[in-house]
């Protein structure tokens, strides 16, 4: 049974692993800090403020991780995708956008840190209304994207292997 699978298959199934492991902890733990920490900090600040300081520096560590097992791997999958013969069109313009997304939420990663996010503070105007695009909730509604937009590309993948 298992010894119909070939070393290389093996690696790459254990490389998607290791992708999809890598985006749930990070969205998965994003969405614990947007819907459990976030409103605790801003209901009962005192409370919760104790204990934020080592949350945050044991999340900080496992974004790190995350980032970097999604980066390189999501090189090795796109590489081993786009030198078989049934990479179309459609495929590369969702892998595009993926992309994209995942490029802005290390961005974001990348300013809150850079910035010293504080997230008892509640834009106001212009930057209100947009900050969900730039906000702890974009990294979660945009980790959400980037995983529907996968499941897209195996349609779209598996498709053209029956075709």
């Amino acid at each position: 049974m298992f010894g119909d699978i070939a070393a290389s298959e093996w690696l790459m199934l254990i490389v998607h692993w290791v992708h999809a492991t890598g985006a749930v902890i990070w969205i998965g733990g994003s969405a614990f800090f947007v819907f459990v920490i976030r409103p605790v900090e801003i209901t009962k600040p005192d409370l919760i403020r104790p204990a934020l300081s080592p949350i945050g520096a044991v999340y900080r560590e496992l974004v790190d991780i995350s980032v970097i097992a999604i980066i390189v791997t999501g090189i090795i999958l796109m590489f081993d995708r786009i030198t078989g013969n049934e990479v179309t069109t459609a495929w590369m313009v969702v892998l595009g956008c993926k992309i994209v997304l995942a490029v802005w939420m290390f961005y974001l990663v990348w300013h809150f840190r850079q910035s010293d996010f504080d997230l008892t503070k509640q834009p106001n105007g212009f930057s209100g209304r947009i900050s969900w695009l730039i906000g702890y909730n974009a990294i979660v509604f945009f980790g959400i994207t980037i995983f529907m937009l996968a499941s897209v590309l195996r349609v779209l993948f598996e498709n053209a292997i029956k075709n």
